[in-house]
């Protein structure tokens, strides 16, 4: 799948144009957002053979739930700059769990308890793990 996404931005009157060549390179990017914001714990999983509703799913841990809303709203910023939305958002309110579907890659930010508690690494053991650094 390739996003084909643009964003018109002035800069000293000439206009450049944001886009990803590709959804990995969207999810690489987003966990380097996270990473960024010293998010504590990023795993990439690739869901494609298991699931039909995303692609990817991104984890991340953070130490306290004022961090992973900061993440969030991070996520979010620098996305939208690549004229990316999410199409769903839960959790944000309490902040140990926040949910955040971009539809072909579903974020999900924890606090590191919960991140235990829930363990989707564990239920997803099969999945293929991506790596996002460089």
């Amino acid at each position: 799948m390739i996003l084909q996404i643009t964003n018109k931005k002035t800069i000293s009157n000439t206009r450049s144009k944001l886009k990803f060549k590709n959804l990995l390179e969207a999810v690489k990017y987003t966990a380097k957002i996270a990473d960024d914001k010293k998010a504590n714990f990023i795993k990439v999983l690739d869901m494609r053979s298991r699931l039909i509703i995303t692609d990817f799913f991104i984890i991340i841990s953070a130490k306290n739930t004022r961090l992973t809303r900061r993440i969030e709203e991070e996520i979010r910023i620098k996305l939208k700059e690549y004229n990316l939305y999410p199409i769903h958002i839960n959790g944000s309110a309490e902040g140990n769990w926040i949910l955040i579907d971009y539809d072909d890659f579903v974020i999900h930010i924890f606090t590191d308890e919960f991140r235990l508690y829930y363990d989707l690494e564990r239920l997803w053991r099969d999945s293929k793990v991506v790596e996002w650094q460089n």
